[in-house]
């Protein structure tokens, strides 16, 4: 670890109520109904959530390959699974592809952070020292980020302490591993901290083998399904438990929620019960498991396409964003509010919030072509990572303490 320079459904068909707002392109959407199915629990099925996204495999992954099939049904079903796969890949990267960084190359780079005392929310730039990227993924309600930065083509996790103004990188030192391959997805007000670091398989450059870790006061312990490939640590409740996925072959048919809490694994999604499909990834849990936000892709509707759910004392309520080709969940706070990423046509991403009353809007960086939002902390303060003139960073959408989501 070394320490960096200061910083200097279930188908939904619920009615929707717009609200006219004319300083955003998207209005705040209220969802009046949405579709409700209660599951049964155990006391930790309760607690469980899922996660997706790899940082290599985001660096890396452009095209997927699978083996030939041998039969007409197996080629509809390794179509789909490939299609899908694609599409979580497209949707889920951290960071950014060459054409989307092309894309945002004829705007100018912000300046000056577009965050003024007048301002309301607050809008901040958040780099890590010399890197070429930079993705923030989570926050704590003591302002402490996390997340992962590239150099090269090396990626390092890292921790941002705002009291000292330094950002610690992190490197999990797991034998099969390849170094240069870690990320942070998470973090607790204690500070103990989430993440995975991968390894590559032959021949199969978008599907690299993941391996969850957490990190506490005492250090790393490593967390891993025993009989599964890969186990993707994504996010840590105040209690200490410890939500992600589980995968073996693919990201679609063998991929399963995870919960993890003092060495007890539980599963969620498909064969596991709670919701038909397939690519099950919760992302945000609370305090106690009481909430669980995820995103999965829903293959009872036609063209099955991803979506997000919230699950809340065992009944799971899907919702979309509206009009969105692809929705996906990846944080949620105490209160309920929700955050993640929507995709407007076939290759535009903005992020978005989601209160505890069903309401929506899409948040985008002023001026940028592209922004994703990963957490949010009880205060309101949302992060993600945005890209403008050629680069992407990360950033800080802070409601200066007064938790207003839609101001």
């Amino acid at each position: 670890m070394v320490k960096l320079i200061p910083r200097g459904t279930l188908k939904n068909d619920g009615a929707l109520k717009a609200t006219k707002d004319s300083n955003q392109r998207y209005p705040v959407i209220r969802q009046r109904e949405e579709n409700m199915q209660t599951l049964k629990h155990s006391n930790q099925t309760q607690k469980r959530i899922l996660i997706f996204g790899t940082v290599t495999a985001i660096l890396l992954a452009l095209t997927c390959s699978f083996s030939s099939p041998t039969s007409a049904q197996d080629s509809m079903d390794d179509e789909m699974d490939d299609e899908m796969s694609m599409d979580m890949l497209q949707v889920f990267r951290p960071f950014a592809t060459a054409e989307d960084l092309a894309r945002s190359l004829p705007l100018a780079d912000p300046a000056p952070d577009p965050c003024r005392a007048t301002h309301d929310p607050c809008w901040e730039t958040h780099d890590v020292p010399l890197a070429g990227a930079t993705v923030v993924n989570d926050i704590n309600d003591s302002g402490k980020l996390v997340g992962a930065y590239s150099v090269g083509l090396a990626v390092h996790g890292f921790v941002y302490d705002p009291v000292t103004g330094q950002h610690e990188s992190i490197d999990y030192e797991n034998a099969k591993c390849t170094a240069g391959t870690t990320d942070v997805r998470g973090i607790n007000e204690r500070g103990d901290i989430v993440g995975v670091c991968t390894e590559p398989v032959p021949g199969m450059p978008t599907l690299p083998n993941f391996y969850g870790y957490l990190r506490s006061a005492e250090g790393f312990t490593p967390i891993s399904a025993s009989n599964h490939t890969s186990t993707i640590a994504q996010g840590i409740s105040n209690d200490d438990i410890v939500v992600g996925c589980i995968h073996d072959t693919n990201m679609t048919t063998t991929m399963f929620g995870m919960t993890w809490q003092s060495d007890n694994l539980d599963f969620f999604g498909g064969m596991f019960g709670g919701l038909t499909g397939r690519g099950f990834m919760n992302n945000g849990i609370s305090r106690g498991g009481s909430l669980v936000v995820g995103f999965f892709t829903d293959t009872t509707i036609t063209p099955a396409k991803p979506r997000s759910y919230i699950v809340q004392d065992g009944a799971v309520t899907v919702f979309d964003y509206p009009n969105a080709t692809a929705t996906n969940a990846w944080g949620v706070n105490a209160q309920g509010d929700v955050v993640g990423v929507w995709r407007e046509g076939a290759n535009t991403f903005h992020g978005f919030v989601r209160s505890s009353q069903g309401e929506f809007r899409s948040i985008d960086f002023p001026g940028a072509t592209l922004t994703r939002a990963f957490g949010i902390n009880n205060n309101g303060d949302i992060v993600g990572t945005y890209v403008l003139g050629g680069k992407q960073h990360g950033f800080v959408r802070s409601s200066r303490g007064r938790g207003n989501l839609f101001p």
